[in-house]
């Protein structure tokens, strides 16, 4: 029994320890390195330590150990004869560590060969020894066994789940792979041992373990369902397999439109007096075909813009217009909302602003051919300013109206805005914002429009979202008030059918670290019957082209009556009778901004926007 046992430690653990003494002068060095293989965990580790002798010694004599391949100083160098000892024996700290796991075995041969070059040279006074190298090599008999997954990721264009002509291949996506190993061997269940390559073409492999294998799960990551759609014909996120290898792991997604360019600013949901704050211009391409162009932003005349401390600076200023390029945006080449370009401005407040006081911005993008939604490529909002406001808050948009948030019956989607700020002591690491949506809404249609940093989002269950911010190093409101803020925005659509006084709610969970979580307010949006909605920004159904525009617009599906255009600041810029169900307007006399533009009837009261430029 005790052979046994003995046998079967050696089959999974198996060491060779060698020892070699090097001289020169008054410098002696008894190098010893240590090649151990566990088979528990497929590597091979490596561990050398060195004893240094100096002969006829003296107090504060020095030493120095040079990695000469970096000529920087190894250990706690330079060691000092504090004591004046003679002989000066000490033992160096662990200077060299190395492992490999038996996945870079050449040719899966049971043999590992250590080369130890990491101290070059050992320095005291003017002895020199140089070169110190020590050669190892390892049997091991039992290596663990390797063997691939692949497949490709793909925008299945023609919905057969086949990668074939037609299909647009997607870089740069991989699969998560979890291994569950065998308890008795690996109780932690490690995950894959190789790292993932690929082609760019869409293709990608894992090189992974085989040895002790129950079974392998591949899986899509959580947060590319974000970004594409699943493909018709794929009906799950994940494989489980029992055998290596696997060649045909693929997952056939799809893209959602060739392009869809759309534009807008993250911004706190109110300003402070007297305390600066950042503006998040923001242009995105959620569609396949790639973008360029400009994105112009038109602040408010009583903000001043500090381009010094800015962190994504314009390009172009013209007064209170800030210009700046993008390049190439398209959710092939990073993923949506992580593929936008999202500036970000410093602002201030001039001397006339007061408590009270409503501050508008706008902004726009060109919109390229085959754009499939030219509506959402500029934007307006007003931010007003205050005293004090809790920064941890929710916002809807439409908002409603009155205290119950009536909307019309016929708006399909809201749009909600979570803001935080980093109100403690010290740098907020790690973020997390948990939503949890209400019943009447459409999980599978949230989209994503816009965050103030780097997040990955995931779903804790179907209704559940959580946005994790990982690492965003949070600077508290004390030290940097301006940089202490952020938002995350996105969209979901309502579901079909629903009746009037359908109520929809909406509270934020926020987690600062480890902290409690901060509760947001609730957001309260009702479905309204048509006699509570005649004065509400209305679903119109009334179209405005070319938005943006240059010389004219022309309105369509108009029902006659009186139309109104407005600036931003709510001043009527433009009032005619129209008559006819298309009408075309010239707008060359107005300025560069976003207007908009009322339509009133017997029976409908309508508002939409445009963009002049």
């Amino acid at each position: 029994m005790k052979k046994t046992l003995i046998l079967a430690l050696c089959l999974l653990f198996c060491s060779f320890l060698k020892a070699q003494t090097f001289t020169s002068g008054h410098i002696t060095v008894v190098m010893t390195d240590s090649l151990a293989h566990d088979s528990t965990t497929c590597m091979c580790t490596s561990a050398v330590s060195y004893n240094i002798t100096i002969d006829s010694s003296y107090t504060g004599e020095t030493l120095y150990i040079v990695d000469t391949a970096s000529g920087s100083l190894v250990g706690s160098s330079p060691y000092v004869n504090t004591l004046g000892a003679s002989p000066w024996i000490f033992t160096a700290p662990n200077i060299g560590g190395y492992g490999w796991t038996d996945i870079d075995m050449l040719g899966g041969l049971p043999g590992y060969a250590y080369f130890n070059n990491g101290v070059q040279k050992v320095v005291c006074g003017s002895d020199t020894l140089r070169y110190i190298n020590l050669n190892d090599s390892l049997y091991v008999p039992n290596p663990c066994q390797y063997d691939t997954i692949q497949g490709y990721f793909y925008a299945d264009n023609n919905s057969d789940c086949i990668f074939n002509a037609g299909d647009t291949a997607l870089t740069n996506l991989f699969p998560n792979i979890f291994e569950n190993l065998s308890s008795s061997v690996d109780t932690l269940n490690n995950a894959y041992e190789g790292f993932p390559n690929s082609n760019g073409m869409g293709w990608y492999m894992y090189m992974v373990q085989k040895s002790w294998m129950v079974n392998y799960t591949v899986s899509l990551p959580a947060y590319y369902t974000f970004i594409f759609p699943f493909s018709s014909c794929f009906t799950t996120t994940s494989y489980t397999f029992t055998t290596l290898p696997q060649n045909n792991v693929s997952f056939p997604l799809q893209c959602s439109s060739l392009i869809d360019v759309q534009c807008n600013a993250l911004a706190p949901g109110s300003i402070r007096l007297h305390r600066d704050f950042f503006l998040q211009p923001y242009v995105s391409n959620t569609g396949c075909d790639y973008a360029s162009g400009t994105l112009t932003f038109i602040k408010d005349s009583r903000v001043i813009y500090d381009s010094a401390l800015s962190v994504y600076p314009a390009d172009t200023v013209r007064g209170d217009t800030l210009i700046w390029n993008y390049n190439y945006l398209s959710n092939l080449s990073g993923g949506a909302y992580w593929n936008s370009f999202l500036s970000s401005i410093y602002c201030k407040l001039d001397s006339t602003v007061v408590a009270g006081d409503t501050l508008c911005f706008s902004g726009y993008t060109n919109i390229p051919a085959g754009d499939i939604n030219p509506y959402n490529n500029s934007f307006a909002f007003c931010v007003p300013v205050v005293y004090s406001y809790d920064p941890n808050e929710k916002e809807v948009s439409p908002v409603g109206a009155g205290s119950q948030g009536y909307i019309p019956y016929g708006i399909d989607t809201l749009s909600y805005t979570l803001h935080f700020q980093n109100t403690g002591s010290a740098e907020a690491q790690n973020i997390v914002v948990i939503d949890t949506l209400d019943s009447h809404l459409n999980a599978k249609t949230l989209k994503i429009l816009g965050t103030s940093a780097q997040m990955i989002p995931q779903w804790l269950a179907p209704n559940v979202i959580a946005f994790n911010f990982n690492n965003i190093n949070l600077p508290d409101s004390g030290s940097n008030y301006a940089g202490s803020q952020g938002q995350v925005r996105f969209s979901i659509a309502l579901n079909a059918g629903l009746p009037y006084g359908t109520q929809i709610y909406n509270t934020g969970y926020i987690y600062f670290d480890l902290n409690p979580a901060v509760v947001t307010n609730t957001t309260l949006n009702t479905i309204a019957k048509p006699n509570k909605v005649d004065n509400i920004i209305a679903a119109t159904g009334v179209y405005v082209y070319p938005n943006p525009a240059t010389d004219h617009i022309t309105v369509e599906n108009l029902e006659g009556g009186e139309l109104t255009i407005m600036n931003i600041n709510g001043e009527v810029v433009m009032k005619q009778n129209v008559a006819n169900n298309k009408t075309t307007i010239d707008v060359s006399g107005l300025a560069e901004g976003v207007y908009l533009l009322k339509t009133f009837s017997n029976t409908n009261t309508a508002t939409t926007k445009f963009t002049k430029y």
